[in-house]
């Protein structure tokens, strides 16, 4: 169990909450551009391993390279001929060979459940927790992408759910989120469900509203070495364990 105080811990989710309201104008991977729907569906694929904006922009490369976006015609490819189109030397679109894999049974799926509409999943005002379930029955989706795909699309994109209620949408189990619950002792421990319980008690009414702050300010400031204390928005509420560290992905 986490040594901080209901004091400590209010203060440090207050703060997280201020700073996310301050950056929410902001232009932040999976948000900029209101990229199509088909283009979000496989960024959130392809948000795995590699840089956030590599993974965003890796849809629209992956259009040029086929001339379309067809989850119909990619179900039905093969994973070699996918990864032909994946892998070109030089100006690979991801560092995961599996991804193909992932590209391709999602898209079966996303044909057989959702009429190869991906805006089918979530626009027909669902709960906040089925929303988020959706994305994790499709291959390459856990946990950490459908939290913030649901997050991305009910905060930035303005989707409904029902009864306005957000309490359903988790922040995400991504290393930079789960480093700055660990440094400021919000949890003891490297562990996501950990990380997830304790957004979930600190914010009830909406637990990913934490999720935004703490991804931006771990990329930031509280970086795996030499994190910029003085510089995070958390400096005057933060204890500063800096010895704790997330695991990689």
């Amino acid at each position: 169990m986490s040594n901080m105080t209901p004091s400590n811990e209010r203060e440090i989710c207050d703060a997280l909450r201020k700073y996310g309201k301050k950056v929410l104008s902001e232009k932040v991977p999976g948000s900029e551009g209101r990229l199509q729907p088909m283009e979000f569906f496989y960024g959130v694929i392809f948000d795995q391993g590699i840089l956030a904006d590599r993974a965003w922009e890796a849809p629209r490369k992956l259009k040029q390279r086929l001339g379309h976006l067809n989850p119909h015609k990619i179900a039905d490819m093969t994973e070699e001929n996918l990864k032909k189109k994946i892998f070109v030397a030089g100006k690979s679109l991801h560092r995961y060979k599996k991804i193909a894999n992932w590209l391709i049974e999602s898209s079966k799926l996303l044909v057989s459940r959702y009429q190869g509409s991906p805006s089918k999943i979530w626009n027909d005002n669902p709960r906040s927790d089925d929303l988020q379930r959706r994305f994790e029955g499709f291959k390459g989706i856990g946990q950490k992408k459908a939290s913030m795909a649901a997050n991305i699309l009910v905060r930035d994109y303005g989707i409904p759910v029902r009864n306005i209620d957000y309490r359903g949408v988790d922040v995400s189990g991504d290393v930079h989120v789960r480093r700055v619950f660990l440094r400021t002792d919000l949890v003891d421990r490297d562990d996501v469900n950990a990380v997830v319980g304790a957004a979930r008690r600190l914010n009830p009414q909406y637990p990913g509203e934490l999720d935004l702050p703490a991804w931006l300010i771990g990329r930031r400031f509280c970086r795996p070495s030499d994190p910029e204390c003085s510089r995070c928005p958390l400096a005057k509420v933060c204890p500063k364990i800096v010895s704790r560290n997330a695991r990689s992905a």
